[in-house]
C-alpha cells in the first residue's frame, strides 16, 4: 500500500495520541471577513508526514517527510471552519493542532426608532429606543451603544450594551450573520427638545481583529419634546421708569401668556411708573400643562439717578472756576 494512503487510514481510523506533539501552528488564530483569503502554517521540530483537515471540499491536504505544510484558502465562506493540523506517524500514533478561525461580517444596516411610537414625544413619559443591526456575524463580538446629542453639540453616551457570550456561545449558528435588536428607555425631559439619537455598532473582535474596531453608526433620530410651560424670569425683577415688564416663557407647543395684578387681566406695561410697582402673577397654557409665576417688580427712578449725576458734574465745574479766581488775585 502506498505509504500517504497508510498514513491516512492510521489517522482516520486508528487516532492514537503522541506522547509529545512538536506541531505549531502559526497564527495560533485567524479572524477573517467573510469572503476574504486565508492562510496558516504548520511546522513541526523534525522532518514528519502531517496533513491539515478539513479542506474545504478540495483534494485533502497531506505531506510525507516534511517539515512545514500551508494550509491556504482563497475565499473563506464557512462560518463553522476549524482547521486541524494533524502528523502521523507508523509507530507513535498521532498528535494534532487546531486552528481557532473566526469569520466576521459588517453590518448592512444600523438604524434606531422609537418602538411603537412615532412623532413628538412627551415630557415625562416613558419610551423604547430600539436599535437595529442587520446582517452581522459573529454577534457574540456586538457591543451597541446609544448616544444622545444636545442642541449644543455636546454628545453623551447614555447606554452600553454589554456583550452576551453566555447566550451566544451555546448556539454555533450564531456564528451566521443574524438581525439583533437592543433597547434603551427613555423619560424626555424639556432639556432634550431639538436632541438627536444614535446607536453605534462595533464589532470588537480581539487583538487579533481590525484595530481600531470596526464601527458603523445609525442615522440621526431628531428629538421634539412637548412640554409644560417654563419661566425664565426671577420672583424679583427691578426695572427702570420707562422700561417695559417682560418675562420669557418657554413651552412646546408655544403656550399662551396671561399677565394679572391684583386679580385682573391687564396687559404689561411697556413704559413703567412708581405707580406699576408690585406683584405681578403670570398664567401660561398649552395643551400639555399650565404653570403660574408670580413676579414682585420694583421700579428705579432712572431720570432722578441721571439729575444727580449731572448736579454733581455741574458743582466740579464752579469748584475749578473759584480756585482759578483765588489764584489770578494772589
Amino acid at each position: 500500500m502506498h505509504t500517504l494512503s497508510l498514513l491516512l487510514i492510521l489517522h482516520l481510523l486508528k487516532p492514537g495520541v503522541c506522547e509529545t506533539c512538536s506541531l505549531v501552528v502559526s497564527p495560533a488564530g485567524l479572524v477573517v471577513k467573510y469572503g476574504a483569503p486565508a492562510s496558516a502554517n504548520c511546522t513541526s521540530d523534525t522532518i514528519t508526514s502531517m496533513g491539515w483537515e478539513p479542506s474545504l471540499g478540495e483534494s485533502p491536504l497531506f505531506g510525507t517527510e516534511v517539515k512545514e505544510l500551508t494550509w491556504r484558502v482563497d475565499s473563506l465562506t464557512d462560518w463553522n471552519i476549524k482547521p486541524q493540523c494533524f502528523e502521523i506517524s507508523e509507530v507513535g500514533g498521532q498528535c494534532a493542532r487546531v486552528l481557532k478561525v473566526t469569520v466576521y461580517k459588517l453590518p448592512d444596516r444600523v438604524s434606531i426608532r422609537y418602538l411603537n411610537h412615532s412623532g413628538p414625544v412627551v415630557e415625562g413619559h416613558q419610551y423604547s429606543l430600539h436599535c437595529l443591526v442587520q446582517n452581522i456575524a459573529p454577534v457574540e463580538h456586538l457591543r451597541v451603544t446609544f448616544f444622545k446629542v444636545s442642541t449644543n453639540g455636546e454628545r453623551t453616551v447614555s447606554y452600553t450594551q454589554p456583550l452576551n457570550n453566555d447566550i451566544h456561545q451555546l448556539n454555533n449558528d450564531m456564528r451566521r450573520p443574524v438581525n439583533e435588536s437592543y433597547s434603551l428607555q427613555f423619560s424626555p425631559t424639556s432639556v432634550d427638545d431639538g436632541a438627536q439619537w444614535f446607536c453605534s455598532a462595533m464589532l470588537d473582535l480581539g487583538p487579533e481583529g481590525p484595530r481600531p474596531p470596526a464601527v458603523m453608526e445609525s442615522e440621526r433620530l431628531n428629538t421634539t419634546v412637548h412640554f409644560t410651560p417654563e419661566f425664565s424670569c426671577s420672583a424679583k425683577l427691578q426695572v427702570r421708569a420707562g422700561e417695559g415688564l417682560t418675562c420669557d416663557v418657554r413651552g412646546n407647543p408655544v403656550p399662551s401668556v396671561t399677565w394679572l395684578r391684583d386679580g385682573q387681566v391687564l396687559t404689561p406695561p411697556t413704559h413703567l411708573s412708581r405707580e406699576d410697582a408690585g406683584n405681578y402673577t403670570l398664567m401660561a397654557l398649552n395643551r400639555i400643562g399650565r404653570a403660574n409665576h408670580t413676579v414682585e417688580v420694583e421700579v428705579l427712578h432712572g431720570r432722578a439717578a441721571r439729575g444727580a449725576s449731572c448736579q454733581a458734574a455741574g458743582s466740579a465745574t464752579v469748584a475749578v472756576l473759584l480756585l482759578q479766581l483765588i489764584h489770578w488775585l494772589y
